[in-house]
């Protein structure tokens, strides 16, 4: 049997080919996920619709209550629905970008975990990815219209700086959500399906966002900054904006830092999902 000739290149090869980073991953197969939605159409105008009616409820509810009372706290009909829209707007960012984490019990019981820690992207970009909610434009689309109607309302000087400071905290808040929600997916490894936790948080953070924290006293407005950051998604920098600084419960230094705290807890979130991932059993052993 012929010897096969030894040469300099036997030793480990180093691949030619070059890494993707993670934003480019995420993209790509963000971008499948949304062509595979577009082939039905009718479908997605209508989740679109559904959505946005369904978050249109509460802002007639809140409609009304404002009619009922004139204000809610101090805050007049304009201020409320700014505060709405920045909610709601957050609540948008989160969903169209990590709103798969609430597949995460479904992934880990069916083991569908398994395919995605064959391929080479990230197990956890696989899932943020396996499909898109088309209703999820609807939050943002609906929000941003909010925020633009009762931004003309509101008797303030809107600089370019003002402006930034409402889009970075509109984004922080939904990173907020997103690491929350996302930490909390990583206990269906460990924990079982978290599906029903996810869910009441999500409530709360719907029915709570919506209102100045001062309705909710002192210790209900600490809680909900520390305990559950809800404070940080919306309410903080809108309260800044709107020159409700006087009300906070908290050091105003620390209110203008919300569009800060957004990446730390995702990042805290993603972490603490990286981690309890690692006690993943495979359903088939």
């Amino acid at each position: 049997m012929a010897e096969i000739p030894m040469t300099l290149d036997d030793g480990p090869r180093r691949s030619l080919a070059r890494s993707v980073p993670t934003w480019r991953t995420y993209g790509i197969l963000l971008g499948a996920t949304w062509r595979s939605m577009r082939v039905h159409r009718m479908n997605l105008i209508l989740t679109f619709l559904g959505s946005a009616a369904l978050q249109g409820t509460q802002l007639a509810f809140i409609g009304v209550l404002l009619g009922a009372f004139g204000t809610i706290a101090g805050w007049d009909v304009a201020e409320v629905a700014f505060l709405y829209g920045l909610r709601l707007t957050a609540h948008g960012v989160c969903t169209i970008n990590f709103g798969q984490h609430r597949a995460s019990a479904q992934v880990v019981r069916n083991g569908d975990w398994d395919r995605y820690l064959l391929r080479p992207a990230p197990p956890l970009l696989q899932l943020l990815t396996r499909f898109f909610n088309p209703g999820t434009i609807g939050d943002l689309v609906l929000g941003v219209s909010i925020l633009c109607v009762a931004a003309t309302a509101i008797d303030i000087r809107w600089t370019p700086w003002i402006v930034l400071y409402v889009a970075l905290a509109a984004i922080s808040g939904g990173l907020v959500e997103a690491g929350l929600q996302i930490g909390i997916s990583g206990l269906d490894f460990t924990m079982g399906p978290t599906t029903r936790v996810k869910d009441t948080i999500d409530r709360v953070l719907t029915d709570f966002g919506a209102y100045p924290m001062t309705i909710f006293g002192t210790a209900g407005a600490w809680l909900l900054t520390f305990l559950l950051p809800l404070a940080f998604m919306a309410y903080l920098p809108a309260a800044l904006v709107l020159d409700h600084a006087e009300e906070l419960v908290v050091p105003l230094w620390l209110a203008q830092l919300s569009p800060v705290v957004g990446p730390l807890v995702l990042i805290g979130g993603i972490a603490v999902f990286r981690y309890l991932s690692r006690y993943y059993a495979s359903p088939g052993h």
